[in-house]
């Protein structure tokens, strides 16, 4: 009984092909980075205090859940891969009181490209972005409504990666 235990064991093992399994440690479709400076002084990091990250989805709020409430002077965002524009609403000073938001919100707007990279048969794809455009202000709103974050700059607008900074966003 051990003995045919044993064989079909060596047998399902070795019967795994490399790709059958998708390691750890494999790239996964990479977030956004963005840094924050000081609108005075635009080579000086500024953190923002107790922000908190929506990403708006059919008109709602989807709380992305490690931005929420931080005070950090950089974020990695998730982009959607469903469609070529993401549309998030940034808040500092926030706080929330029986299901209420408070704080001073900023919409961002991002335009881009996607490409599918084939990772292996188990790991699938991944999707890479090219931003073309990006709005600091709520793009629906004639005229815009520029709030708490003053100017951008696109730092590096192929988004391939999370080692690096992709926008600066100036406040």
């Amino acid at each position: 009984m051990y003995r045919l235990i044993l064989i079909v064991s060596i047998i399902f093992l070795t019967g795994c092909e490399k790709d059958d399994i998708c390691p750890e440690s494999t790239q996964t479709t990479p977030r956004l980075v963005i840094t924050f400076y000081d609108i005075d002084n635009t080579q000086e990091r500024k953190n923002v205090e107790s922000l908190a990250v929506y990403a708006v989805r059919d008109n709602e709020l989807v709380l992305i859940e490690d931005i929420s409430g931080i005070t950090t002077d950089s974020i990695a965002i998730p982009l959607r891969n469903d469609i070529g524009l993401s549309n998030f609403k940034f808040i500092k000073n926030y706080s929330v009181e029986n299901d209420v938001i408070f704080g001073d919100s900023n919409h961002i707007y991002i335009d881009y490209e996607m490409t599918n990279e084939f990772i292996s048969r188990a790991c699938g794809f991944i999707a890479n972005y090219s931003i073309t455009s990006f709005f600091n202000f709520d793009i629906l709103h004639d005229p815009p409504v520029y709030t708490w974050i003053q100017g951008y700059e696109i730092i590096n607008s192929t988004v391939t990666n999370e080692n690096q900074s992709h926008v600066k966003i100036l406040h």
